[in-house]
């Protein structure tokens, strides 16, 4: 039996990139359950569609670009080392935002290996892919916190506007019968990412020329603060007509497939203005420039340098991360309740909390002094290791998350 050398080499051809994309599964699979698990949070839920709509977006441009011929361009193992570079840096040094970054990094390295120059024809499709990467959970907080009160702010004048008496505490708005709770959910920053993604998205397919495309993605952030206000507004009037009810559970996920239909349609009619002023630049054509690719050698040899790079790098890095030595250290239950005239109460943590400080052991207490109105907050967590998912949490991160403004922060002497 006879093989064909033309379906020998084809196999050849797709085996080398299929290698290349097993190794990086091997080698960093512990940061893809930590990738769906921050998925799986509310605000990051739209993340699931990225990696389909990337290679939809891939294959629009198959009658033009030929994905099955690679160009092995050595010039992309640079940006798979920097990528590895900072997995190990988000790694080791606990910032989990890293680890993804450098994921989408490997992927754009693996991109100018496979088709060299002719990558920048799949420079959109990259951008999208960017989107796999969570906001940080200090720029989440910091971004909720501050949406939070503008949607509060804004939906309190609409209230107003239509003769309903509406208080402001905060992010609280009392309306007299009832009180709507503007909690993070709420904050509109669960839109923003989706609506500046489906920006991205129209001014791509419906409109021609960077000056047309810039006002859309602008656009896209007002619109998702805007529409969030106009819901909690319904939902106010909802209260206020004692129908409180219809702002929860499946209605309130209506609302919120109502939001996203609406600004859609907001952005589509943009677009469709948009198109109408002035001349649009002719659509950009281009031809697959393709350069014979080396001989059977330099690829193997690539590929082996890949496979080394991600499955070796990747292997060392669980290696140096389950490696930890914990010191000797006097244990919290000595800690003194009494400290010259300050006096002090142990407090304890709920389950819930407990899971997201991740700590292996804590002290809380808070003390008061005799004839003084001031009262001292102390949280000390412990961690017999540091790891990502298993690390000490930023104090603006907590704070905001439960409701409160950082005002100021620096060091404070206490007589004692």
């Amino acid at each position: 039996m006879q093989v064909d050398p033309e379906k020998e080499n084809n196999f050849l051809k797709i085996a080398f990139p299929l290698a290349i994309l097993a190794c990086v599964v091997i080698g960093f699979w512990p940061i893809f359950p930590k990738l769906a698990s921050q998925w799986s949070s509310g605000d990051n839920s739209y993340c699931y569609l990225i990696v389909p709509l990337f290679l939809y977006l891939c294959w629009e441009e198959r009658g033009r670009f030929r994905f099955l011929e690679f160009s092995w361009n050595p010039w992309g193992i640079l940006p798979a080392i920097l990528s590895v570079c900072l997995i190990f840096l988000g790694e080791l040094g606990s910032m989990i935002t890293l680890l993804y970054i450098g994921l989408w990094g490997c992927a754009v390295g693996l991109i100018i290996t496979l088709y060299g120059k002719r990558a920048r024809h799949l420079l959109f499709p990259i951008l999208i892919l960017v989107f796999i990467v969570p906001l940080p959970p200090f720029l989440n907080q910091t971004i909720s916190f501050k949406l939070k009160l503008m949607a509060s702010a804004l939906s309190t004048e609409m209230l107003r506007a239509t003769g309903i008496s509406a208080l402001l505490e905060g992010n609280i708005i009392d309306l007299g019968v009832g009180k709507l709770n503007v909690v993070d959910a709420c904050s509109g920053l669960r839109y923003i990412m989706p609506i500046v993604l489906m920006g991205l998205l129209v001014g791509y397919f419906f409109v021609r020329g960077i000056w047309r495309r810039l006002v859309i993605l602008i656009v896209a952030l007002p619109l998702s603060v805007i529409l969030n206000s106009f819901r909690i507004y319904i939902t106010g009037i909802f209260t206020v007509n004692g129908h409180p009810e219809l702002a929860e559970d499946t209605f309130h996920d209506f609302f919120g497939i109502a939001i996203f239909l609406t600004a859609f349609l907001t952005l589509g009619c943009m677009a469709f203005i948009l198109k109408r002023i002035g001349s649009q630049p002719p659509a950009v054509s281009w031809k697959d420039s393709f350069h014979s690719f080396p001989g059977s050698k330099a690829r193997f040899i690539m590929t082996a340098c890949f496979c080394l790079l991600f499955a070796g790098g990747g292997l060392a890095m669980q290696k140096i991360s389950t490696d930890s030595t914990c010191p000797p250290r006097e244990q919290f239950a000595s800690f003194p309740m009494n400290i010259g005239d300050w006096h002090g109460e142990r407090q304890y943590l709920s389950e819930k909390i407990l899971d997201s400080l991740w700590s292996d052991d804590y002290l809380q207490a808070m003390y008061l002094k005799k004839g003084s109105p001031d009262a001292i907050h102390l949280l000390i967590p412990f961690y017999e290791y540091q790891g990502t998912h298993h690390t000490a949490h930023a104090p603006q991160s907590c704070l905001l998350g439960g409701g409160f403004s950082m005002r100021k922060s620096g060091k404070r002497l206490v007589a004692v």
